[in-house]
């Protein structure tokens, strides 16, 4: 912390900051919703925003103070995002259970394909660089 962040108009500025960059992290993902929505993509609109936020740390080099500071607490606490979830699978452990065949199925294939096409990635840049 700056000796301007000490004083009470520094102590303002950096909330602005704060707000600043939670409004920010909230206007990513509302536009990544936008996009989703506008383009009919199959994908969440989070991700999109993601995939932005990840955009714009990348051109900056690193992650601003305030960003970090907003999003600390998040990450401290993530766990507690995924109670809902945990609970549906007790509510609807039935459902689950009627579908776990075929979602065990489609997890080995998707698996098999993914490490087949890495393999096949691999070696072609093992070849490539080889000569």
């Amino acid at each position: 912390m700056s000796a301007i962040d000490s004083t009470p108009a520094g102590s303002k500025l950096r909330w602005i900051r704060y707000l600043a960059a939670a409004l920010g992290l909230c206007a990513l993902q509302w536009l990544g919703d936008a996009i989703v929505t506008w383009a009919h993509w199959p994908v969440p609109g989070s991700l999109i925003g993601l995939l932005m936020l990840l955009a714009l740390l990348a051109a900056h080099g690193s992650v601003p103070h305030s960003v970090d500071a907003v999003t600390q607490p998040l990450l401290r606490h993530l766990m507690l995002l995924l109670i809902p979830s945990v609970a549906s699978v007790v509510v609807y452990g039935g459902l689950i259970a009627a579908g776990a065949a075929t979602f065990v199925a489609a997890a080995v294939v998707a698996t098999a394909l993914t490490s087949l096409a890495t393999a096949l990635t691999l070696r072609l840049l093992w070849r490539q660089r080889r000569g």
